[in-house]
């Protein structure tokens, strides 16, 4: 497998909206997987990867300077860039007092009814810690989740989607359920209740979808658990719906760059 990154081009200083910080993150994490940044076995780091680790700090600050004055429905994008580039960059985890800061944010302006805050954003900002340590989440963070999972269940069971919403909303929120465990909720029927909903979803025309949209029906395909459909079968879809997404002239360059080189990546992976 190829082993360095190509070469990553500073991103244009005028580039601080979100979607630009989530293209050059996407194209920076891309760079990182062939350089061997995400490969923790000791290595000593090659020049590719000291390059990379520096490009997602300089990255770190700029969207330290955007979270200051950005809009609260752009926070979840760009905290989930931060995570990413910190990690790179610095190889560890970023402080949890400026994260949940900025978390609060977002959860105080969804609580006062923002309409420009995703429901699905605030879900998928407290869910991972809920899940994980629910003994230690923060209380506002508990009860958002479990708010929010009732209602979308109820939903769920109802019509097997999420209908009022936009399509993306609907992907991002089926995805987000796809990983929740929920055997206890179904008998023991989480597998089938899940088939179901991905049956009740699919879409088998990818040029049909904005690339927005797309991009979004790639983390609900990824996050089929392999009862509702097998890593290869996965890989197929992935591989079909980066290949499209890689030719999609309204994203940002650094992120169509970033879907090309993830279409060589997996298969690359696939050869080994």
């Amino acid at each position: 497998m190829r082993t360095s990154p190509v070469n990553i081009r500073p991103v244009a200083n005028n580039a601080g909206d979100a979607g630009s910080i989530m293209g050059y993150t996407h194209y920076l994490m891309m760079n990182a997987q062939f350089a061997g940044n995400l490969r923790f076995d000791g290595h000593k780091a090659t020049e590719e990867e000291v390059e990379v680790a520096e490009r997602c700090r300089v990255l770190c600050d700029r969207i330290t300077r955007r979270l200051a004055v950005c809009k609260e429905n752009d926070i979840p994008d760009m905290l989930e860039c931060y995570d990413i580039a910190y990690r790179i960059g610095n190889r560890c985890v970023p402080d949890s007092g400026f994260i949940n800061r900025q978390k609060r944010r977002v959860l105080k302006a969804w609580k006062s009814g923002f309409a420009s805050v995703d429901e699905s954003s605030v879900f998928g900002m407290v869910a991972p810690e809920v899940s994980r340590t629910p003994e230690r989440a923060e209380r506002e963070y508990v009860e958002a989740y479990l708010s929010i999972k009732e209602r979308w269940l109820r939903t769920l069971a109802a019509h097997n989607c999420f209908p009022g919403v936009t399509a993306y909303e609907n992907y991002r929120r089926l995805a987000l359920m796809m990983r929740e465990r929920l055997d206890s909720r179904f008998d023991g029927q989480d597998a089938d209740v899940k088939r179901r909903w991905y049956e009740r979803n699919k879409v088998d025309d990818f040029s049909t979808l904005g690339s927005r949209i797309l991009r979004c029906y790639r983390r609900f395909i990824s996050s089929l658990s392999p009862a509702v459909m097998d890593f290869d079968q996965k890989m197929e879809l992935d591989n079909c719906i980066i290949a499209e997404l890689s030719t999609r002239q309204d994203l940002n360059p650094y992120d169509r760059e970033a879907f090309r080189l993830a279409l060589e990546f997996n298969r690359e992976m696939a050869e080994e």
